[in-house]
């Protein structure tokens, strides 16, 4: 064969190549999710929570799922989405401890976008919310614009979670175990999340010196001591925590509901051994975050609106009145 005809081959190889690789990368292509939505609402009236929104997919027209959550003033009980009208491509399924609504087709990005806008929102409880629409399974809270996806794995072990945490990516961005900064986040995390398990902090490089190790903060320095130590930035200890029982916890896991104690929040944090411990004190899986990430692609899956308590609640003995805040 000679040289001209093997250039030939080659370039025809090349080219094909670049063809699949093209194509591979097309079929990978996210969404992009945008809404608007900032309305007033009262809690005696059902409301719709977007007034648009627009679904574009550089290389699709259907999805499997789109999922509706109440991302900010969840009140697990009082909180309530339903999808109205008629959408026969689309079933429904309401998750009362992650506040979230799942849209379950498949259907296309049209039959999706009718049902967001006959998607209501009704409570029992004043106060303004937000809502995260998202084409993905992983839970998007607006403050950080970040996702959050807890990983059940009974019985792992810190060590084993912080890696299997950091092999994991959502639409090219870099996963770590999560990294809890604010009490919005920590209640997000710990409750609608799901999440309870390992979370990116350990004591391990001096003991009672707890810091984040994983993600953007890796090296941040949040608390100092053990129990009654000091808040060096934000911290959401379970009562009498962290007390290094046994003289071997040294890494953050998020306590299982039924040992929180001394008037701390679900989603609290115990200090365990690297394996874990026993009964309510098992290690049951871990939570990821991904952003923030330097080189993680653009990414727009999911679009955010509100809804604003424009009414109060005033109560004598005989009536009860609603009364604008206007």
């Amino acid at each position: 064969m000679g040289f001209p005809v093997f250039l030939s081959k080659f370039r025809c190889c090349i080219a094909l190549f670049i063809l699949v690789f093209s194509y591979a990368l097309g079929q990978n292509q996210p969404p992009t999710v945008t809404a608007i939505g900032y309305q007033a609402y009262c809690t005696t009236n059902p409301q719709t929570i977007a007034e648009s929104i627009s679904i574009t997919d550089p290389d699709d027209t259907t999805t499997e799922a789109v999922y509706i959550q109440v991302s900010v003033g969840y009140v697990n009980g009082a909180d309530f989405l339903n999808l109205t009208g008629t959408h026969p491509s689309i079933s429904t399924s309401w998750d009362v401890i992650q506040g979230e609504l799942t849209l379950q087709g498949p259907a296309t990005y049209a039959e999706f976008e009718s049902a967001i806008l006959d998607v209501e929102f009704s409570t029992s409880s004043s106060g303004d919310r937000q809502f995260s629409i998202t084409v993905g399974t992983a839970n998007f809270l607006p403050s950080t614009q970040h996702y959050y996806e807890y990983v059940s794995d009974p019985g792992i072990s810190w060590s084993d979670a912080e890696t299997a945490a950091s092999a994991r990516t959502y639409f090219g961005w870099q996963g770590y175990l999560v990294t809890l900064t604010s009490q919005e986040e920590a209640d997000y995390a710990g409750s609608q999340a799901g999440g309870f398990g390992w979370i990116g902090a350990n004591d391990t490089a001096v003991e009672g010196e707890w810091r984040w190790v994983t993600g953007p903060e890796a090296g941040t320095l949040f608390w100092n001591g053990g129990v009654g130590g000091t808040e060096i930035t934000y911290a959401n200890w379970n009562g009498s925590e962290p007390n290094n029982c046994c003289g071997g916890e040294d890494y953050a896991h998020i306590a299982d509901p039924s040992v929180i104690r001394g008037g701390a929040a679900v989603g609290a944090w115990n200090d365990l051994p690297n394996g874990g411990g026993g009964g309510a004190y098992s290690s049951q899986g871990y939570v990821v975050e991904y952003g923030g990430t330097p080189g993680d692609p653009p990414l727009n899956i999911s679009a955010t609106t509100s809804l604003i308590d424009k009414c109060t609640l005033i109560t004598n003995r005989r009536v009860t009145y609603r009364v604008s805040k206007n």
